[in-house]
């Protein structure tokens, strides 16, 4: 790969000039900008990120915030998705990252990285609303992007799935299916996603006079799904199709009807969240909910650049699409259940 010395020589102005194209620090003419940015992409030149640091007076870092940690980020195949987005558009920048703990490794670490000036600006993915490094870095006038949207602070910039849509598809699919009777595998704490799905959920239950149930376990692990899921298939009128939150959920559902011999997806319909490589492989496949991680990740950075530059970011929102697979497809000749459909309400009351 060419230098800069290169690319002078090239585009036949001074190594200084150059610096100045890519650096925005001086203006440049329009003519000599372009023979500049023609020469460099002739040579395949990229300025270094310790160029461009020097050039900028930027750090070239991002920060990368996962409010939790533990099984919740190591086994969930959604964030290393996510991780690889964010990555390889940072990269394209430029720009590398600094993991930020999450905030129960305490704040030493944060204060450090904003007292040195290590930070250009942070995503922060999934934020819950009492997590308290978002307002940290709002006061310290850090640009933040936030995958997924901060319950508290409605203006921040976010990208986010469209999680409601998604719901409303997969009870589509449902229907056809002649399910009549959901539960939903919730979790607590105030995240963006949780809430829309909860909202999404109840509506389209209530729209069709179906039960409205909802367990919200204290994590969104197996085996939180498994202990759940065992409950609910244990009561007098067991739901007949349980959705999860995460894919990882629906997997310990998936258990907890094996151990009680329940069939899938004659007797139970099960479906997740995430369309993970879980749910590919699962024993049946299981129907889940396609979010497009690394879209999301590429989004963010491209939405935390738009802010470094001194221009607004508007949100963004994208779409998720129901991936229907074995795991809720019933035969026709075994279906049960297809009058519960008759049960729907009069359209006055949707």
């Amino acid at each position: 790969m060419a230098g800069i010395h290169e690319v002078a020589r090239h585009a036949g102005v001074s190594i200084t000039t150059v610096s100045h194209v890519f650096s925005g620090k001086r203006p440049v003419a329009p003519e000599t900008r372009v023979k500049v940015l023609q020469a460099a992409e002739a040579l395949e030149y990229r300025p270094s990120r310790t160029a461009r640091g020097l050039a900028t007076g930027r750090a070239m870092t991002f920060g990368l915030h996962f409010p939790f940690a533990g099984d919740s980020f190591v086994l969930n195949p959604y964030f290393p998705a996510l991780l690889q987005g964010l990555s390889a558009a940072a990269a394209e920048s430029g720009y590398g990252f600094l993991l930020i703990p999450s905030s129960q490794d305490g704040d030493a670490p944060l204060d450090e990285l904003l007292r040195a000036r290590r930070l250009d600006g942070v995503i922060v993915a999934d934020p819950e609303s009492s997590d308290p490094v978002i307002p940290t870095l709002v006061g310290s006038n850090v640009p933040v992007v936030t995958t997924g949207r901060f319950v508290p602070d409605p203006n921040l910039p976010w990208v986010d799935n469209d999680h409601g849509g998604a719901i409303r598809d997969l009870f589509a699919h449902l229907d056809e299916q002649g399910y009549g009777r959901p539960a939903l595998l919730s979790t607590r704490g105030g995240y963006s996603y949780i809430a829309d799905t909860e909202a999404s959920y109840t509506e389209e239950a209530e729209r069709r006079g179906m039960p409205v149930t909802i367990r919200r376990p204290p994590d969104l692990s197996e085996e939180q799904g498994y202990r759940h899921a065992i409950r609910l298939l244990d009561r007098r009128e067991p739901p007949d199709v349980i959705i999860a939150c995460v894919d990882r959920q629906a997997i310990g559902v998936l258990r907890a009807a094996d151990e009680l011999g329940v069939r899938v997806p004659e007797d139970l319909g099960v479906a997740g969240e995430g369309d993970t490589v879980l749910a590919v492989h699962s024993r049946p496949p299981l129907t889940s909910i396609r979010v497009h991680p690394g879209e999301l990740g590429a989004a963010a950075v491209e939405s935390l650049l738009r802010l470094l530059e001194g221009e607004r970011a508007d949100n963004r929102m994208i779409p998720a699409d129901m991936v229907a697979r074995r795991s809720t497809r019933r035969d026709a000749r075994t279906t049960p259940g297809r009058a519960a459909r008759s049960r729907r309400p009069s359209a006055d009351r949707g």
